[in-house]
């Protein structure tokens, strides 16, 4: 209802996220959202559910993406999963 100011920032508008992320892939260009945003709004909810299943609190360390302290151990053992042939990384010399 209020317009912005001159000279304010605007941010790009997609009415189509799904189809503005395929565009941005195709072209190669950086979609609305920054990549990095949506990789750590994801990580939250991995973080929940590996802390339900290990059922205690745990210290995240985001600039290294892994579990520290207690319970570290058994936390990082459910940030991957073994990979199953052919959809592993065997083709990788």
């Amino acid at each position: 209802m209020n317009p912005l100011p001159a000279g304010a920032l605007k941010l790009e508008e997609s009415n189509n996220h799904i189809a503005h992320f395929f565009d941005s892939v195709r072209s190669r260009k950086d979609p609305v959202a920054k990549v990095e945003h949506g990789h750590r709004s994801a990580v939250i909810g991995h973080l929940i559910i590996i802390a339900m299943f290990v059922g205690r609190k745990l210290q995240w360390d985001p600039a290294k993406e892994v579990f520290t302290g207690d319970g570290a151990k058994e936390a990082n053992a459910h940030l991957a999963r073994e990979m199953r042939k052919p959809y592993d990384y065997s083709y990788v010399a």
